[in-house]
């Protein structure tokens, strides 16, 4: 299998043009959802036929019987179908969420829509399923340290007081596509999240899931973006799987894989193609495209009916070709909308119909 490299200290580019963004908003989606997954799930077959045992000893006939026990009162249960030495299909529960959040001066406002749906997404599927295990990393788009125009301070940033110029770093602080557990810059946590995991990504039994999601979600406006190139490098090998890896053990084999990629402009500097993301995301799982869903929240001004206005530029929007390359398990979401609540919800419905019939590799 192929894998893709990590370039682990990179600094963040400057961002792109944020024209496009309407000021009007509307809870209409722009992009119909797509049909959730129908396959059924290939559950344990169970066996519901009334045995019938007979009482023998050597020297008596045997006599029928429509009692299902032996004379010792152990269950006849009759030839039990051999259930085969795969995995049961399902993932039972267990979630890995990546969220990328882009760090546009612009995206502030977007934020809070993100962090005030969030709730409500969760509620849901812990109604969905009784043992709901989830993994939730908010990848690093800066992979740098402080805020720009704070650079040299050492002790209070003038322009911005709520800095913490004398906090050193931990060195996947500076790592892009790392779990972010201190977002600093403008209306960022400016501040160490608390997760109970001691890792850096959430995880299931998490005290004040909202309050530590509301913490590694607020990246504020730092200048930081490319939110799908950051998603290829949360899911490389280097970031997962080597002995001490910033993410390590954030991948689980026998979870579904959720990416929410959220960028108030094109992502035109990301390294690669969308046919390269979406391999990505694919590769990650093992080749199993269906145990990957994506939504991607991005302006729609591509799109005559547009939330966000339309200007038809012919640039060609690759954050929308990468969730068009990943249907049917993918929703492209306007982020002009005035809430993100109806994409979570429609989201939450493909995660139920995939995790039904995900099979672990």
């Amino acid at each position: 299998m192929r894998r893709l490299a990590l370039t682990t200290l990179a600094l963040a580019t400057a961002c792109g043009d944020a024209s496009g963004q309407g000021s009007g908003f509307s809870t209409s989606i722009t992009t119909a959802p797509p049909g959730t997954s129908s396959s059924s799930t290939g559950a344990d077959a169970s066996t519901s036929s009334s045995s019938s045992s007979t009482a023998a000893s050597e020297d008596s006939t045997a006599s029928s019987t429509t009692s299902s026990s032996t004379a010792s009162n152990i269950p006849d249960l009759g030839v039990i179908p051999d259930g085969g030495d795969g995995p049961p299909p399902g993932c039972k529960g267990k979630v890995d969420f990546v969220f990328t959040i882009s760090g546009h001066p612009t995206m502030t406002p977007k934020q809070e829509r993100l962090k005030a749906s969030f709730p409500g997404f969760i509620a849901t599927l812990e109604s969905e399923f009784a043992d709901f295990d989830y993994h939730i990393l908010s990848a690093n788009t800066a992979g740098f340290w402080g805020y720009p125009s704070c650079a040299g301070c050492d002790d209070v940033c003038a322009e911005l007081p709520e800095f913490p110029c004398g906090t050193p770093p931990q060195p996947c602080d500076l790592v892009r596509g790392a779990g972010t557990t201190y977002p600093i810059g403008k209306d960022a946590s400016n501040q160490r999240c608390e997760l109970a995991s001691g890792l850096r990504y959430i995880t299931a039994g998490q005290p004040d899931l909202v309050d530590a999601f509301t913490c590694i979600a607020s990246m504020g406006a730092n200048g930081s973006d490319q939110v799908a190139g950051v998603t290829v490098m949360a899911l490389a090998d280097e970031l997962n799987h080597a002995p001490g890896a910033c993410n390590e053990g954030f991948l689980r084999d026998d979870a579904l894989l959720v990416v929410v990629a959220i960028q108030d402009t094109y992502d035109e500097f990301s390294e690669g193609s969308p046919e390269d993301w979406r391999d990505a995301l694919v590769e990650a799982k093992g080749g199993d495209a269906d145990a990957v869903v994506l939504l991607v929240i991005s302006t729609d001004i591509d799109d005559p009916d547009g939330l966000c206005g339309y200007d038809p530029n012919n640039v060609e929007h690759e954050l929308r070709t990468w969730a068009e390359l990943m249907q049917p398990n993918a929703l492209f979401g306007s982020i002009c909308a005035a809430g993100y609540s109806d994409y979570f919800a429609t989201v939450a419905k493909m995660i139920k119909s995939q995790c039904d019939v995900f099979v672990p590799q």
